[in-house]
């Protein structure tokens, strides 16, 4: 990537599977986003943010609460790797998956991610849970950041009983136990986050934007 030709990076696109249509969660976020339109294909969208001069981080999210499959982790290397001029990829692994979560996160930190998406409220863990700490490790041993997901939730919004989304899960909060040891970059977008940056043990954070190509979730 060639950084004197940008003018900006946005640090939160996301990836959807194929199968989205007609999936109760997907159609709820559509209308929440008010994005009613085609999904951009993998190569539409690099276009579009190659036409605007913008960089882009690409992931999608591991998950099965909402039943919407992943954009696959080696097929986001393999788009961002097909535009290395505008893309930079980072990977998702539920990372409540014990021992297999370490050996795919491992075994994507090869094959040449950038780092990782976690999406608390959707893969339904507390930051600070100390179980997901091993995880945390494989990350820390590679020197890759870490995207949190935060706050409130696109996903799941104006279902009953939000579609079994919990926001506990998204409270910045928890990063703060997890930056104390390891994790120096966060995501998030309310009044805690900002607060918890101000600490000079982290490095930035980011707020997702509401383009409606990248959809930030």
């Amino acid at each position: 990537m060639n950084f004197n030709e940008l003018i900006a990076i946005d640090t939160h696109v996301h990836l959807h599977g194929d199968n989205t249509i007609g999936n109760p969660a997907d159609e709820a976020a559509r209308k929440y986003f008010g994005h009613m339109g085609a999904e951009p294909k993998p190569q539409e969208l690099a276009a579009y943010y190659r036409s605007m001069k913008i960089g882009c981080v690409v992931f999608s999210v591991d998950e099965r609460l909402t039943g919407r499959a992943q954009f696959p982790n080696d097929d986001v290397i393999a788009l961002a790797r097909e535009n290395a001029d505008i893309m930079i990829p980072f990977s998702s692994v539920d990372p409540t998956r014990g021992p297999e979560a370490l050996a795919e996160a491992r075994r994507l930190i090869a094959a040449g991610t950038k780092g990782f998406k976690l999406h608390p409220p959707l893969q339904q863990f507390h930051a600070n849970d100390r179980a997901i700490y091993p995880f945390y490790e494989v990350i820390a041993e590679a020197r890759l950041p870490v995207i949190f997901h935060t706050g409130h939730s696109g996903i799941g919004t104006g279902m009953r009983g939000g579609g079994g989304v919990r926001l506990k899960y998204g409270n910045p909060m928890d990063i703060d136990d997890v930056a104390v040891e390891r994790i120096h970059h966060f995501h998030g977008r309310t009044k805690r986050s900002r607060s918890v940056c101000t600490s000079p043990r982290y490095l930035s954070t980011s707020r997702d934007g509401r383009r409606s190509t990248s959809r930030s979730r």
